[in-house]
């Protein structure tokens, strides 16, 4: 019966019904989210940013060792 009724109705009436089901359940799981206070915010973001200084500083050091010791081959093979 569910399933028929679902059905029933043109596109847009059940476009809006799928719709409007969806974001009643997006808004009880949100109110179920255990939001970080603004501390916890701010030092998080500080760690993220940290991060990814030191990752792209490893990728830069790899890099330039990488394209050094290619460009050493190169000029050994040719």
């Amino acid at each position: 019966m569910a399933a028929k009724a679902a059905r029933s109705g043109n596109l847009l009436v059940r476009w809006l019904q799928i719709v409007t089901v969806f974001f009643g359940e997006v808004k009880a799981e949100m109110t179920k989210v255990a939001w970080p206070s603004r501390d916890e915010a701010i030092s998080s973001t500080w760690v993220v940013i940290g991060a990814v200084v030191v990752v792209a500083t490893w990728i830069f050091i790899v890099d330039k060792i990488t394209g050094t010791v290619m460009a050493g081959l190169l000029r050994l093979l040719g």
